[in-house]
């Protein structure tokens, strides 16, 4: 492919026969759709330089900047090598194209969506850097063009974040009732849809909690956690050992006070069983320890047995969770 097409139409200059020459191109192979995510993150990194406060590139007209000399592909390349070094950019993800009928221009294919399976965690590097570990039953989803200044995803479950810094450009995280946005920190978050509560865990940096509108309702700072429920009417923040928040990373859980009904639902995530308690009370029962994630499921259950008045039996199921009763 001639660079000068690919200039062009980044610049918006582009022809319909040269747009129709690059859009044939990307479509003959991946690694075509790769290499032109490549000259187009270069060229809107060293294009920032000519901005006018305010204003994006197409935004400025030719009368509100000076005429500079045209620079080869050769020469973005060099300056934008060092530019990239400088802040410390993450990978950049690929992402495809496809051609619209309505007016040929290519468009990001609509979403990405990771599961984190029942009884798994899940490790993952989101296309600007960003690092994600996901607890069990976790999804996550984020558009195509994630790495085009548009950092946002939407969270069903648990997943510690440990946030590629980017000033320019927010990192927000969604789920049914708060949002988060940030700019470089690391923190947790728990949102499992059937909790219908939301849990945030600020390890280090500075967060800000979002309403459903978007809005900046509160902040948080390292060492506390903000808990709301859909039954609640505020939003309930206070300083907490955040070990206790992010020890599952390491296989570790602690609890302080915990209700067994409460920690039946995680162990249905984390080992794929339904649990159903039978005995009347059993559920407001209190447990205080650490558990081992990574241990059998019956070896979990004897060390709540320790403390408590859990008495349990297994029943392995074809092809199905297996089922556990708690006498």
């Amino acid at each position: 492919m001639n660079n000068n097409i690919i200039q062009k139409y980044l610049q918006g200059k582009a022809s319909n026969k040269e747009k129709e020459q690059l859009f044939n191109w990307l479509d003959e192979s991946a690694s075509n759709k790769e290499e032109y995510i490549e000259i187009k993150k270069i060229w809107a990194l060293t294009s920032r330089e000519k901005n006018v406060e305010g204003k994006t590139w197409s935004d400025i007209k030719p009368s509100e900047s000076k005429p500079a000399k045209t620079k080869t592909l050769q020469h973005w390349l060099a300056r934008a090598a060092i530019f990239l070094l400088l802040i410390s950019c993450g990978a950049i993800g690929s992402h495809f194209f496809s051609k619209t009928m309505e007016n040929e221009s290519p468009v990001y294919s609509q979403m990405c969506t990771i599961i984190s399976p029942a009884g798994q965690i899940t490790n993952v590097k989101l296309p600007d850097g960003t690092l994600v570990m996901l607890n069990s039953g976790t999804k996550i989803q984020y558009s195509n063009d994630f790495t085009y200044g548009n950092r946002e995803l939407y969270l069903e479950g648990e997943a510690f974040f440990d946030v590629q810094k980017d000033v320019e450009h927010p990192f927000i995280v969604n789920s049914e009732f708060l949002g988060v946005k940030v700019y470089g920190t690391s923190f947790n978050i728990q949102a499992y849809p059937e909790d219908r509560a939301f849990t945030a865990t600020l390890i280090e940096g500075s967060i800000g909690l979002l309403n459903t509108s978007g809005d900046e309702v509160t902040k948080l700072v390292p060492g506390e956690k903000a808990y709301f429920a859909e039954s609640e009417t505020r939003i309930d923040i206070r300083y907490v050992d955040t070990e206790m928040y992010t020890s599952w990373k390491e296989g570790l859980v602690t609890y302080r006070n915990e209700r067994l009904e409460d920690i039946a639902k995680q162990i249905e995530r984390w080992y794929n069983v339904e649990i159903i308690i039978q005995k009347e009370g059993l559920g407001d029962e209190r447990y205080f320890g650490t558990i081992l994630k990574n241990k059998p499921i019956d070896q979990i259950l004897e060390v709540l047995k320790l403390t408590t008045s859990l008495e349990y039996e297994i029943i392995p199921r074809a092809n199905e969770p297996s089922l556990i009763y708690w006498k």
